[in-house]
């Protein structure tokens, strides 16, 4: 069973054996119900990411011709897309279309914070 500091002193000196001098102070215990909730805040766990609703419009966003030899990885410094594409011709292509798909996202809920796109051949 654990006590208090203080408490667990007064029983050392009963007991004849040293007391506790450590410089550690104790904290409040955290329930899990409460850990979990400032993951799920701090994360924004079980909130639909703008990668994901990237993803699943990604046919109408980038033409079906240029969606299936290309996708969105990721979100970088929040407001770049990182776009993985099949060639460097295909990345030519799209960044002819920059402008288009930029505006088509943007259309997106969420999608304003999307201001660059950057390209990744191979």
């Amino acid at each position: 069973m654990h006590f208090p500091r203080e408490t667990s002193n007064l029983i050392a000196n009963l007991r004849g054996i040293p007391e506790d001098r450590g410089r550690s102070r104790e904290r409040p215990a955290f329930t899990l119900g409460n850990i979990i909730e400032v993951l799920e805040e701090r994360y924004k766990l079980g909130q639909e990411k703008i990668e994901d609703t990237i993803a699943k419009h990604w046919n109408d966003l980038v033409g079906e011709h240029a969606a299936h030899r290309s996708c969105p990885l990721k979100v970088v410094g929040g407001a770049v897309l990182l776009i993985q594409v099949a060639n460097p011709v295909l990345r030519q292509e799209m960044q002819f279309k920059i402008k288009d798909i930029l505006a088509r996202i943007h259309r997106l809920p969420g999608g304003g914070v999307i201001q660059a796109l950057n390209f990744r051949a191979g």
